[in-house]
């Protein structure tokens, strides 16, 4: 036991980020197939951790769920701003708990949330200039303002990475305090007393708290200061590494082992980690955080805090200096300084042992060269509307984003001279210069110079955030040469693989889509001639499209087809037209021309496909070149395309051949392919249609009867029913029928969703309970709670009028048909 008067105070802090994976030509994550069974990593982390710290459960002895708890509630945390918009996009019901979470804490801490801010989209801010880390900041605290309704106290650094400079930056901008590692510590002291201890000598205390006094290039000393939390490296890396998040007990003892007990102060141990561990790289890790808060803390005299309430009663004693703080700083994840983001420093995650970084140089020294390009040409093509350019940057994040031009003059005229004179050309030029600066700076992103290879999914992303930069930010007449110099620097970048570099990876990957314009004008065709789009005009990704037909071209040997695209990118500003010519038949493949629509040909070469082909502006492209997105819209529509006519010809076949097939069947011998093939497609067909009938209610039972024979069948035949596309439906509809229950609680309403439960398990549908669990939960803890604790049932049920005694024992077998305990609400 500590003192009588002192305090066991404990934060667990979850650094909860992904780097930015959408498109940045088309605003979308496109699969990413080392994420299956997921589209993408955002959502199988999602899926593990992002989710689950919000709905975290607490089982009882029977491992039926005894309640549901909002880790979020209990720990520290930062969101990375791009994730968490990813999460508004996709998730909002996680997004609200975790919202919910920081205001319950604000009510509990006095006014101090759970939430920090993190820098915008995690950048090495030494290795950044000082208004690239202003810009950070100011992103970051925008984004903050809006989620959480105030500026942050705290501000999570990328890596942690840290030097003066940074601090600087942390405090202009009214930043109290940061987390780092105790690594980073030079030396401390009492707060303006006697002489420093080096940590090198003695470690440091990570239990209090500290406070860097910053100073200038020219020693002066800051008129403010900045606070430092160490977080305890020992329990957070066991956390991380280790097996700790096995045993919540375990994890609590070794906690209560971190505290001096010998100690009469207040004391605070802090655990820092990347917050995917708990549930994503540790599984079920959420559930021992979950129980530890719930029960194993209160037991041990642990009291969980936040960082702002925990300085507000315990500010710091002592002062602390960074090492090279005057130079490149320090980092959590590098020992060698933040030389993991800017050489080979040894450091490194994944690939062989035999691996070199040496790529990490010149990648940075390539973006650096197309910022300061983009930089120059945004000076410069700004200076006739603003004589501070880097401001305006700042403050574009209040508008980045959002489509209307109305707005974006709105935001140019309240910080601009002339805003207000702008022509709408020229507001769209603008936006499109600071959409070129996001850019350049998501090029930056750390995860880019992590890992082992500079052919890793996170560089060639950067890559492709440099590329986009590079299109919107360097006016077309240099796009060229700029390009090409580019590509010097990249080249200069030598892969671990396959004989590869920054320019071959580059040009591979990235360098097609430098014409996307062009590939989206050519995938619009593509869809009038197919009729995949039922309108001329339609939203395509973040592009908004205008198809028109313009003529038929019949060849020697193939028919040509001739249209004219007009594209329109609402956030960018871009905007083009293009004329393409597609030639088809039934024997190749389709193929396009496409030139800008002010070069068309006129006359009688207007009328000859080579002349379209041969024309100096021409870009060929074929199916292959579309973006990986379209070809899988492009794919599922000709699959149901073809379906439409295969069903008849299956169906008869079937009909024809029913006999023979079944004493097939009981010979207890394969079917061939060519029989069991169509077999599959028909049973598979019927399934479908009648999961998605399931919508509509009514006839429940002739439902299930046929859905069973059909599973029987496919049985017999040894034949595989694919839920890919079912249980996705069906899961929707379970989970419109728990929000309609939600709303109110009758038995008819109960016997529908035991019905849809029954077809999940009796066909062993891979639905993901979690969330159907998520949903039911507010209703067995709310409706049926407050029933169930009136004391008088004829009463309560005069209250609950919704609520019968019949409505609640249906409700409560239903509870356990959803693994919930139902001991407390039996009568």
């Amino acid at each position: 036991m500590t003192g009588n008067n002192s305090k066991k105070y404990l934060v667990v802090h979850g650094h909860f980020y992904q780097p930015p994976r959408e498109n940045p030509w088309l605003d979308i994550i496109e699969k990413q197939d080392s994420a299956a069974p997921f589209n993408d990593w955002n959502e199988r982390i999602y899926d593990q951790c992002y989710r689950p710290n919000a709905y975290s459960r607490l089982l009882d002895g029977n491992g039926m769920i005894a309640d549901i708890h909002n880790n979020y509630q209990n720990m520290s945390f930062n969101f990375g701003p791009t994730l968490f918009s990813w999460l508004e996009r996709y998730h909002s019901r996680t997004v609200q708990r975790i919202l919910d979470a920081d205001k319950h804490s604000r009510i509990k801490f006095n006014g101090h949330g759970n939430a920090i801010a993190q820098v915008y989209n995690h950048i090495i801010m030494p290795l950044a200039s000082k208004r690239d880390q202003l810009t950070q900041i100011r992103w970051a605290k925008y984004v903050y303002r809006r989620r959480f309704g105030s500026d942050p106290e705290g501000m999570w650094l990328g890596e942690t990475a840290i030097n003066m400079e940074t601090v600087l930056c942390l405090v202009e901008e009214n930043i109290k305090f940061v987390v780092l590692s105790p690594n980073q510590a030079e030396k401390y002291r009492r707060i303006g007393e006697g002489g420093w201890t080096f940590t090198s000598q003695q470690g440091i205390d990570t239990r209090i708290p500290y406070r860097i006094f910053p100073r200038d290039r020219n020693g002066v000393q800051h008129e403010k200061y900045l606070d430092v939390f160490f977080f305890d490296e020992g329990l957070s890396k066991e956390i991380s590494f280790n097996d700790l998040l096995t045993d919540s007990r375990i994890f609590g003892n070794r906690i209560n082992s971190c505290y001096d007990h010998h100690n009469d102060a207040n004391q605070i141990v802090t655990i820092a980690t990347d917050g995917e561990t708990f549930g994503h790289h540790k599984p079920f890790g959420d559930m021992c955080l979950a129980y530890f808060f719930k029960a194993i803390a209160p037991e041990l005299g642990i009291t969980p805090v936040n960082f702002g309430y925990y300085l507000s009663v315990n500010p710091p004693t002592h002062e602390v200096t960074l090492k090279n703080d005057s130079g490149e700083g320090t980092a959590w994840s590098c020992a060698h300084g933040v030389g993991r983001w800017t050489r080979d420093c040894g450091c490194k995650t994944g690939g062989e042992d035999s691996w070199h970084q040496a790529w990490r140089k010149p990648l940075r020294e390539s973006f650096e060269y197309l910022q300061h390009e983009i930089d120059q040409q945004y000076e410069s093509r700004m200076s006739d509307i603003t004589n501070k350019p880097w401001d305006l940057r700042d403050k574009y994040i209040s508008v980045m984003g959002k489509a209307s031009v109305s707005k974006m003059r709105t935001f140019l005229k309240n910080n601009c001279t002339i805003g207000d004179e702008l022509d709408d050309q020229r507001v769209l030029e603008i936006r499109t210069l600071l959409e070129a600066q996001k850019f350049m700076l998501f090029a930056f992103t750390s995860c880019g110079w992590f890992f082992s290879d500079i052919s890793g999914i996170e560089t060639i992303q950067n890559m492709a955030y440099a590329c986009r930069a590079l299109q919107l930010g360097i006016c077309k007449d240099k796009q060229k040469e700029t390009l090409e110099r580019f590509l010097e620097h990249l080249e200069k970048a030598p892969s671990n693989v396959n004989n590869a570099n920054g320019r071959t990876l580059f040009e591979r990957h990235i360098l097609p889509f430098f014409h996307h314009e062009r590939i989206l004008a050519f995938t619009a065709a593509i869809q009038q001639i197919l009729a995949v789009k039922k309108s001329s005009t339609y939203s395509n990704f973040a592009y908004t499209l205008k198809a028109r037909s313009l003529k038929t071209l019949k060849g020697a040997r193939a028919v040509y087809d001739v249209a004219l695209i007009d594209l329109e990118n609402p956030t960018t500003g871009e905007k083009s037209a293009w004329s393409v010519l597609v030639s088809h038949q039934h024997e190749t493949e389709l193929r396009g021309w496409v030139t800008p629509a002010e070069k068309k040909l006129s006359g009688s070469l207007a009328s000859k496909p080579d002349a379209w082909m041969t024309h100096e502006d021409a870009l060929s492209f074929s199916l292959s070149d579309l973006f990986y997105s379209s070809r899988r819209e492009l794919n599922k529509f000709l699959q149901k395309n073809m379906s439409s006519d295969t069903d008849k010809r299956f169906n008869d076949w079937f009909k024809q051949n029913e006999k023979h097939i079944n004493l097939l069947s009981k010979l207890g011998i394969d079917l061939p392919e060519y029989a069991a093939a169509p077999l599959e497609y028909v049973y598979q067909q019927k399934w479908n249609k009648l999961i998605l009938g399931l919508q509509k209610r009514g006839s429940e039972d002739e439902v299930f009867g046929e859905l069973l024979q059909i599973y029987t069948m496919m049985n017999r035949y040894s034949l595989a029913l694919d839920f890919e596309e079912t249980a996705g439906e069906l899961q929707e509809i379970i989970i419109k029928e728990l929000i309609d229950l939600s709303e109110k609680l009758t038995v008819q309403k109960c016997e529908r969703l035991k019905y849809l439960l029954n077809i999940v398990d009796r066909f062993s549908i891979p639905v993901i309970k979690n969330k159907l669990e998520d949903l039911f939960f507010p209703i067995l803890r709310d409706a049926v709670s407050n029933f169930c604790n009136d004391c008088n049932i004829q009463n309560a049920s005069e209250k609950h009028g919704s609520i019968s005694n019949g409505t609640l024992e249906l409700v409560v077998k239903f509870a356990r048909r959803m693994n919930f305990s139902t001991t407390s609400y039996s009568s």
